[in-house]
């Protein structure tokens, strides 16, 4: 059964229909960041789980005498370093 698309919005979260007659909720302004957090990114970073990408590259040491185990302080750091790069980059683009 084909469902019409539908688009239904509501103060500021939409309800839409896809052609596969999935619904999908949007929301139309954006949620404020989680208390101690200046955005969504910030909290992002520092919540994220650093384990599995320690684990892939612990596992990858033992099939490849090259490898590096990573450290997951570092791992933290280095999306830090990235969303740092990200806004200077955005800064420097805002005319």
């Amino acid at each position: 059964m084909n469902l019409p698309d539908i688009a239904v919005v509501l103060h500021d979260l939409s309800l839409l229909s896809t052609h596969q007659g999935e619904f999908l909720f949007t929301i139309q302004k954006p949620l404020p960041p989680p208390a101690g957090f200046a955005s969504w990114l910030d909290y992002a970073v520092e919540a994220f789980s650093t384990r599995q990408a320690w684990l892939e590259s612990l596992w990858e040491t033992w099939v490849d005498d090259t490898a590096v185990e990573l450290d997951r302080d570092e791992i933290r750091e280095s999306a830090r370093l990235e969303l740092h790069a990200l806004r200077k980059a955005a800064s420097a683009a805002d005319p």
